[in-house]
């Protein structure tokens, strides 16, 4: 079924617009796909627009890892600073404990010692009052 055949009895004016329409449309239809393509232009274009998201996405995906491995290095280390500051107060509540001990002990030989001492002034005292006849008197 052609447009021809359906208007063949019709109005010679209607006949002759169609053609002229068809005519342009073809017309412009062969000038249309005869001009030069830019599409390789706005492919390379594009091309670099992906490439700019995927660096930038990748850039990132790694950025976000970084951080997150800085933030368990800094807690380990963090760990390790107050794990080393609780040796040390037990080092120093040890240290402590042995002056204590070292000085309880320093105390006692102090305390022995003069009880050494004052026996040994007592028993000077004895025998000096066994020489001297002044105590036989006086007790007398």
């Amino acid at each position: 079924m052609n447009w021809e055949q359906d208007l063949a009895g019709e109005k010679p004016e209607l006949e002759q617009a169609l053609r002229h329409f068809k005519a342009s449309v073809d017309a412009w239809s062969d000038a249309a796909y005869h001009q030069p393509r830019t599409a390789a232009k706005s492919a390379v274009r594009h091309s670099w627009r992906m490439a700019t998201g995927w660096a930038l996405g990748c850039l990132l995906a790694v950025g976000s890892l970084a951080g997150a491995g800085h933030e368990i290095y800094h807690r380990q280390e963090l760990a390790k600073i107050a794990e080393r500051s609780l040796d040390a107060e037990k080092d120093c509540e040890a240290l402590k404990n042995l002056t204590e001990i070292g000085n309880m002990k320093f105390t006692q030989a102090r305390a022995a010692a003069r009880g050494i001492k004052a026996r040994a002034l007592r028993g000077r005292k004895r025998m000096a009052e066994s020489e001297n006849p002044r105590h036989l008197a006086s007790a007398a």
